[in-house]
């Protein structure tokens, strides 16, 4: 496995060309619930909000418990005791959130279908560094806690902790970019309806 293909710069540069796509695709498409089921196209929507809303604040609560020490210590509470990558974990929500707000069915298929593609090999990528790093104790975190999708039942929290400020405004600043997308999907949407952007195709 080359791990260079899921190195964070690529992982950036890669986010922002989808992003790019789906703003160029939207810029030209609309979709087509609006005339047969609104009241589907305006709850995909508000599913999608939700979701963003649930990214943002998981990703400051995966900030809170990580604190920086992603590689140096082993973080198995909080968030990362009901799973081991929750931060990838919120940042599928959020995506996912984004591509509700589309109020089509497809680009959120479509986004599924790539995040599971590329991001189960970025996490086997980081494990593999992980078990490098921890040996046994990263082992035996494998056995109880699953790899993406949380238990709750797992859930242990300590009374307190120890938070670093930077690693936090990082996880806030990365969150409000979902939040931001939302919008742009939203302005895009604003824009058809006035008219002041063409439809070509009509996506459900």
């Amino acid at each position: 496995m080359n791990a260079a293909l899921f190195a964070p710069r690529i992982r950036i540069a890669l986010s922002r060309s989808l992003a790019a796509l789906l703003l160029g695709t939207l810029a030209l498409t609309r979709e087509g619930w609006e005339m047969t089921r609104p009241m589907f196209e305006h709850s995909l929507s508000l599913i999608g909000w939700v979701c963003i809303a649930v990214a943002v604040a998981g990703r400051l609560w995966c900030g809170l418990h990580i604190g920086g020490r992603k590689n140096t210590e082993l973080a198995v509470i909080g968030p990362y005791s009901v799973c081991r990558n929750p931060l990838y974990f919120f940042s599928f929500v959020g995506g996912l959130g984004v591509m509700l707000v589309t109020e089509t069915l497809l680009l959120p298929l479509v986004f599924c279908i790539l995040f599971a593609v590329y991001y189960s090999k970025v996490i086997a990528s980081e494990e593999e560094t992980l078990l490098k790093l921890h040996g046994a104790a990263f082992r035996e975190y494998c056995s109880r806690v699953p790899r993406f999708w949380p238990q709750i039942r797992l859930f242990i929290e300590p009374d307190s902790y120890l938070v670093s400020a930077a690693p936090v405004r990082k996880s806030l600043a990365d969150g409000t970019w979902f939040i931001i997308a939302g919008g742009l999907v939203e302005f895009l949407e604003g824009l058809h309806n006035s008219g002041f952007l063409p439809t070509f195709v009509h996506i459900y």
